[in-house]
């Protein structure tokens, strides 16, 4: 099947469904593709990255 034809056929499925089966659908999707441990580990990266930040300012005279 090629990608145009998946994609009538989702859209086609879509709008067979009525505002509660589509809510659970976008659920069910947004479940596939949240993951806790990102959330943990962007935040960790964001603050190292700061920090590097910080102290590069610090080291460099000609920006203090």
């Amino acid at each position: 099947m090629e990608n145009l034809t998946k994609k009538q056929a989702i859209v086609q499925s879509l709008e067979s469904m009525n505002h509660i089966e589509m809510e659970k659908v976008i659920d069910y999707i947004k479940g596939l593709l949240y993951v806790p441990e990102n959330d943990a580990t962007h935040q960790e990266l964001k603050q190292k990255a700061l920090m590097e930040i910080k102290e590069a300012l610090r080291k460099s005279p000609e920006l203090a």
